[in-house]
């Protein structure tokens, strides 16, 4: 019951809470496509004035042997249009974006891909923030470079059958397209 209570209590407050442009900080989630290791991740966003955010992002991935975590950095200017206030507030927004991430993949029969990537690209993307509701739709797109540093491992049944490598790759480019959803407090 009671927490039957907290979803109705919390729905309330979210019904006839404030619009997001007079917030400052924006946290969410994320779905990706684009990159196997990267599906879902945590968003937080920060306004520093009325153009310019930054914003933090982390995924993560730990099932059925293929492991991923990263953390990214992104600095956007936002543009906001012209539109009417009771339709909420939409925009566009670009800025540099990089950061780290770690892999970790089972590929099978003993063998093993371990790796880290240096990524670094833009990101840009366009942004509807809800007219009563302090909630935030995006949809964007990161062309991005990376360098994976990758090892590989095989560990056979003798000691005879084992095997370790290291490469070090570049993908350029790769785009990465997010659809997310961010809470303005």
């Amino acid at each position: 019951m009671k927490k039957f209570l907290f979803g109705i209590l919390l729905s309330a407050v979210l019904a006839f809470a404030a619009g997001s442009e007079d917030k400052s900080m924006g946290v969410g989630g994320w779905l990706q496509a684009g990159n196997h290791g990267e599906h879902a991740g945590l968003d937080l966003q920060m306004r520093q004035d009325k153009i310019v955010t930054l914003d933090l992002y982390l995924h993560f991935c730990f099932y059925t042997g293929d492991n991923a975590l990263g953390g990214y950095f992104g600095y956007y200017w936002n543009k906001y249009l012209n539109v009417p206030k009771d339709i909420g507030r939409m925009g566009f927004y670009v800025g540099p974006a990089g950061g780290l991430g770690w892999w970790n993949v089972d590929k099978g029969d003993n063998w093993d891909e371990t790796g880290l990537s240096i990524r670094f690209g833009v990101v840009g993307g366009y942004q509807w923030e809800f007219p009563v509701v302090p909630l935030q739709l995006y949809l964007e797109l990161n062309p991005v470079g990376e360098v994976h540093f990758m090892w590989w491992d095989y560990d056979g049944a003798d000691d005879d059958d084992s095997f370790d490598d290291d490469d070090t790759d570049w993908k350029l480019p790769d785009v990465y397209f997010r659809i997310g959803l961010r809470f303005w407090f």
